[in-house]
């Protein structure tokens, strides 16, 4: 028989203020020693290693920021010095990555600004050709911020990039408005910089507007995500990357009729320059090996394809961070010795009063749990039951009593009322007072998205057969290893879903603009090729799909599109003065090869700064986007003319006056 129900449970603290007497200390170390509530969760097996455990408010950013820096405050103490102290846990990791994406935006956009310079410098080697996409970008990321002030919208993981993506795609479409002016200037004999602007504004205001919107659509495409913060961020960007037409489009042509034109010599120079001869000269060549040229891009293609087939879908809580980041080792330490960071909360919910104090339910959820801690993503789990055991081995004086079943409802019920005498209960968080809902506590190790969500099934399985047919329970799940898991399942849905809207969309535009269905469907295959080849070269770099990767798609589309865009407008601008389409093609490369290859240059250039982040993901966005946007820059000048010579139809184009 075990004790009395009535007998009293000591629930005292056994330290009284801060000081601790041998007594006290020795007895602290009889009541840790074999609890397990205790071991493996706030002190490890060999007591090298405790933990603190600190729950706190539903905090905004900044209060949690300042909550942080309060604590490694307070733990900044003389009688810590001998101890290795170490913060972790989800708030504070959240608290990190704030605090990182401060420091990463103070050093990333004056260097994104910095390499701009450089490339602008290096190309155009004039004063307003590259002082004014700078002034033009900066009326834009002001705007941008101020906007997202104004709305509420926060500066996350993805927002963060936002600044540096519309500094690198505004000087991108900037470039190719300088280099067309400069065409214009020096077009007549006596150069009239009105004239010339207006010009430049006539000739590359719509297809400037092409680009944007396409690079808007491909961002935008992310509003049929899932998540919320894709959804804001793409509606985020997208907005922003319009903004940037708008004050490109009327800011920089305005100042530039004022300026003082470039020399003649120098855009004589250019239109003569061996760039531009090797440019059009191996357009000329591949016009001539067109079938060639495009039999080679479909078995790379294919190829692509078939390596990009067998990319990994997951995401793991550590992959934000460096293997040599404090916050990295932190968590593994809790990992190995402690209960871990990543709960995954299963609430049971009766519509039976004191359903879950019923023997039978009890020795139910513990089946659930022994079936559980066998697997390997498993750390820990804790229930109600754990802590009426325990309660009752306390009692019995007996630690054998743990592994034996209640025997009636009437001796839970009486451990319940009497751990309940305590306020708050011990009980309060973990089984409601009319014992109608209880929650159970698996802490997973951070085996990324894929395992978890495979864990998560089989549990479901388990739970099933275990409470399925008690028609009065109803079960749900919550916790970070629950929601950060189900959320990265619907990745691949998002991806897909989100770039057939912008293949939709943006071929809708080609279509309507060009007004010719065939070259809207011919743009297609140089933009989608780049991105084929992009995932293959995850596969290679053992980059992972995830929440962080999956906006490349969405965002290299609508950048990849932008080239070949100019093509097409200069080649139907050719046509239309008459040329024969080999020679149309020819000229095109020669006007937008330029502007083309630099913009590109300057995207590679731009977003490769972004190496330089204290994130992974923020790396891997940089690294992705700039393999992307080359593969870009080969398809447009390598596969688009030779695929334009195959299948763009016979006979010259016609385009309307109106």
């Amino acid at each position: 028989m075990g004790p009395a129900l009535s007998a009293e449970l000591q629930t005292d603290p056994i330290v009284e203020g801060a000081e601790v007497t041998e007594a006290e200390a020795v007895e602290l170390a009889d009541a840790i020693a074999g609890n397990p509530l205790l071991v493996g969760r706030l002190i490890d097996e060999d007591h090298t290693v405790a933990g603190v455990a600190l729950q706190l408010h539903e905090l905004d950013p900044r209060q949690m920021r300042s909550a942080m820096n309060d604590l490694r405050e307070g733990l900044d103490r003389p009688e810590f010095q001998d101890i290795e102290l170490h913060v972790g846990g989800l708030p504070y990791l959240r608290s990190v990555i704030v605090s990182k994406m401060r420091a990463d935006n103070l050093r990333l956009i004056p260097l994104t600004v910095l390499v701009c310079l450089i490339l602008l410098t290096l190309s155009f080697r004039w004063m307003p050709g590259v002082l004014l996409p700078l002034g033009a970008v900066a009326i834009t990321a002001v705007v941008t911020v101020g906007g997202m002030g104004l709305f509420g919208e926060p500066m996350n993981i993805l927002n963060n990039v936002i600044v540096p993506l519309l500094i690198i795609i505004g000087i991108s479409d900037a470039t190719h408005l300088i280099q067309r002016y400069r065409d214009e200037v020096y077009a007549d004999d006596d150069p009239d910089r009105r004239a010339a602007g207006r010009r430049t504004v006539r000739a590359i205001a719509i297809a400037c507007m092409l680009t944007s919107a396409t690079t808007a659509v491909g961002l935008g495409s992310l509003v049929v995500s899932k998540t919320v913060m894709l959804r804001h961020f793409g509606i985020t960007s997208g907005l922003g990357v319009m903004v940037s037409y708008v004050v490109i489009i009327t800011f920089v042509p305005a100042v530039l009729t004022w300026a003082t034109p470039p020399k003649r010599e120098e855009v004589r120079r250019e239109r003569t320059s061996m760039f531009t001869n090797v440019t059009s000269s191996l357009v000329a060549k591949l016009l001539r090996w067109r079938w060639a040229v495009l039999g080679a891009t479909a078995l790379f293609t294919v190829g692509a394809a078939y390596v990009a087939s067998q990319i990994t879908v997951d995401h793991a809580l550590l992959d934000q961070f460096d293997e040599t980041d404090p916050v990295y080792r932190t968590t593994l330490l809790i990992e190995e010795k402690l209960a871990g960071v990543r709960p995954l909360e299963v609430v049971l919910v009766s519509t039976e009063e004191d359903h879950f104090t019923e023997p039978e339910m009890i020795q139910s959820i513990q089946r659930i749990r022994n079936w559980a801690a066998l697997r390997p993503e498993i750390i820990r789990t804790l229930s109600y039951g754990d802590m009426l055991r325990e309660s009752y081995a306390l009692l019995a004086d007996d630690p054998s009593v743990r592994s034996e079943n209640f025997k009636s409802a009437k001796q839970v019920r009486g451990l319940v009322t009497m751990m309940s005498q305590r306020k708050p209960s011990p009980l309060s968080d973990w089984l409601t007072e009319d014992g109608k809902k209880a929650r159970v506590q698996f802490k997973l190790r951070d085996v990324g998205a894929q395992a978890t969500m495979r864990f998560l099934d089989e549990l479901e399985a388990v739970i099933e057969s275990e409470v399925g047919g008690d028609e009065t329970v109803s079960v749900s799940f919550t916790g970070e290893a629950y929601t950060g898991s189900r959320g990265q399942a619907a990745v691949v849905s998002d991806l897909l879903g989100s770039l057939f809207v912008a293949v939709v969309v943006i071929f809708l535009l080609l279509a309507f603009f060009f007004r010719s269905v065939r070259l809207g469907l011919l743009s297609i295959p140089p933009n989608l090729i780049p991105l084929i080849a992009t995932m293959a070269y995850m596969v290679w770099r053992e980059i992972p799909l995830n929440v962080s990767t999956v906006i490349i798609f969405s965002i290299s589309l609508g950048l990849a599109v932008n080239g070949t865009i100019h093509v097409l407008a200069r080649f139907r601008e050719e046509m239309h003065r008459g040329m024969g389409r080999e020679a149309a093609l020819v000229r095109a490369a020669r006007g937008t090869g330029r502007a083309i290859v630099i913009s590109c240059i300057t995207l590679m250039a731009g977003f490769s700064v972004l190496l330089l982040s204290s994130f992974v993901p923020v790396r891997n966005f940089g690294e992705l986007i700039a393999v992307t946007i080359g593969g870009c820059l080969v398809a447009t000048l390598i596969v688009l003319p030779p695929l334009l010579r195959v299948a763009g139809g016979r006979g010259a184009i016609r385009v309307s006056d109106d």
